[in-house]
């Protein structure tokens, strides 16, 4: 089964119209998933969506536009619903319980290859889209996303793609939202354009961005409420999952066992490649080999999500520009633990297709 296919165009406030309009519904669950999520009353939520809103319209006042177009298409009659979708990662870490284990994100650079688990609420697999969003003639952003949230995971057509992995810091999070950021570099030219977006972003966030070009030159910036840290990938590949490389902020025990366990077990399997191909990072992101902590999650209760679980894989090519994408996983019987043991990409090939740039 396909996530659905949106195209937007035009101006910042119509491409955000055309956005609400077409997901109105979508949306609206998205909101009520996330009112429960945040665990506050809707006007500390405002509160804080208020803080987001200055903060997006300093950054750039055309991400307010888009944004507020969602809120109108959608009929949504608070638009700072909308503000707090697209600052869901600062609000959700007000009462992060500190249990990390979801995404898993890694890049090929000699075959400028990038991809990564989305793990998150099962209730997003059946909400997420595809949108391809044509900000101008020559410049258009494919990207997997949530309704309402203007930049998420993916690439465009200047060759430059993204990933992302949620870090966790016990600092204050009020800088430019991570997923505004997302956009900023998908709105980006050149990978130089994108650094700068990443500099002008500032601290306030805890996440990590994988990113990369059409050449294979990757780099990755890992936020850490007031410090950051922006890095070039060296070596065949780079892998990360949901603790920081830089500093030693998270241990590898306890809440984070989950995130070292399957940074090893990726790099590992990269380790050990002879082909830097789309079908070995199929195998390294589809890997089930720790029961425990796998890389592929099939969905499990979480406190905060209600369950969580991988809601996609995706696999950019930058050189051909074109996204690999598989939606969910495989949800076994409760006594098949031996076959959760046998991954077999092959199992969910009916789940997964190509998706290029309109002609």
């Amino acid at each position: 089964m396909e996530f659905p296919e949106l195209t937007i165009s035009g101006s910042p406030d119509e491409r955000g119209v055309a956005h609400g309009d077409a997901l109105a519904a979508e949306i609206e669950a998205t909101i009520d998933f996330y009112a429960t999520a945040f665990k506050k009353t809707s006007a500390e939520i405002f509160d804080r969506a208020k803080h987001f809103r200055r903060v997006i319209q300093e950054y750039s006042p055309a991400y307010c536009q888009e944004i507020e177009g969602v809120a109108a298409g959608a009929k949504i009659k608070e638009p700072l619903w909308i503000y707090a979708l697209n600052s869901r990662s600062e609000i959700l870490a007000l009462d992060a319980s500190g249990n990390l284990n979801e995404c898993t994100a890694l890049c090929f650079q000699s075959t400028a290859l990038l991809g990564q688990n989305w793990d998150w609420g099962r209730r997003l697999e059946k909400l997420a889209v595809l949108m391809q969003i044509k900000v101008s003639a020559d410049h258009t952003i494919k990207m997997l996303t949530e309704p309402g949230i203007i930049g998420k995971i993916g690439l465009n057509s200047q060759g430059i793609g993204t990933c992302l992995n949620i870090l966790l810091i016990n600092k204050p999070l009020n800088g430019v939202p991570i997923h505004i950021v997302l956009r900023a570099i998908l709105d980006a030219q050149t990978l130089e354009e994108a650094k700068m977006a990443i500099q002008k972003s500032g601290f306030g966030k805890a996440s990590n961005i994988l990113f990369g070009d059409r050449v294979g030159n990757f780099n990755y910036a890992e936020f850490a409420g007031d410090q950051a840290f922006l890095k070039q990938c060296t070596g065949q590949f780079m892998v990360h999952t949901n603790h920081y490389l830089e500093r030693p902020i998270n241990p590898d025990d306890n809440d984070f066992c989950g995130s070292y366990t399957r940074y090893r077990i990726a790099n590992e399997k990269a380790t050990a490649l002879s082909q830097y191909s789309i079908d070995n990072m199929k195998s390294i992101l589809t890997d089930r080999s720790n029961r425990e902590y796998p890389i592929w999650r099939t969905y499990e209760p979480d406190d905060d999500l209600q369950e969580a679980g991988t809601v996609a894989t995706i696999i950019m090519d930058l050189k051909t520009q074109q996204l690999h994408v598989r939606r969910g996983n495989i949800s076994y019987p409760e006594n098949s633990s031996d076959q959760i043991a046998d991954q077999n990409p092959a199992e969910s090939a009916a789940n997964e297709f190509v998706i290029a740039f309109d002609s």
